[in-house]
């Protein structure tokens, strides 16, 4: 019985890195006793071929992908720091296609350890699909600083646009009016 090689993992290695589809086929043609059913095996080796890149090119909606992550939060929630502390996802999205990448947006992405990160992916096969492909799940936080900062960003950009509007509008005949 042949076992799984060094070479053998250092493939899988590089399809998951560069997050390619895999299909595995074993060749035991000479098991077949039939020759005509060796085209209906060519068929369905074709099809599962088809369907591996379907699931890698397909988009899940943010919805529907949050909607997934909220059952599995709810299933089984990240697990609290030795200072008591936990680990909340705000929401997912899907941000690319060929492999499926989703970006969770959380409070603060060292609270969720490898073995939630694992759990989530597993869950996401299981309830979303994605069979054949690797999944890429990054993991973005959102601290206080960064919450101030687009605030200011926001009222700054208010501001500097409210003063354009200010600065179109020139009196004529004692009415404020738009310029041209």
């Amino acid at each position: 019985m042949a076992c799984i090689t060094e070479q053998d993992c250092r493939i899988a290695e590089r399809i998951e890195r560069e997050g390619k589809g895999c299909l595995i086929v074993v060749n035991k043609w000479d098991t077949i006793p039939n020759k005509n059913q060796q085209t209906t095996t060519y068929y369905e080796i074709i099809v599962a071929a088809s369907t591996v890149e379907k699931e890698r090119s397909r988009r899940l909606s943010t919805s529907i992908l949050n909607q997934v992550v909220q059952e599995s939060l709810a299933f089984k929630s990240p697990p609290r720091t030795q200072g008591g502390k936990r680990g909340r996802v705000y929401f997912c999205t899907q941000a690319a296609i060929r492999a499926p990448t989703f970006v969770f947006f959380v409070n603060d992405a060292k609270l969720f350890p490898e073995t939630y990160r694992r759990y989530m992916e597993k869950q996401l096969r299981t309830d979303a699909g994605f069979a054949g492909t690797p999944i890429r799940l990054l993991w973005r936080s959102r601290r206080k600083m960064e919450k101030d900062e687009g605030r200011k960003q926001s009222y700054c950009h208010h501001h500097g646009r409210a003063a354009r509007t200010h600065s179109n509008l020139v009196p004529r005949d004692s009415k404020l009016e738009l310029a041209s």
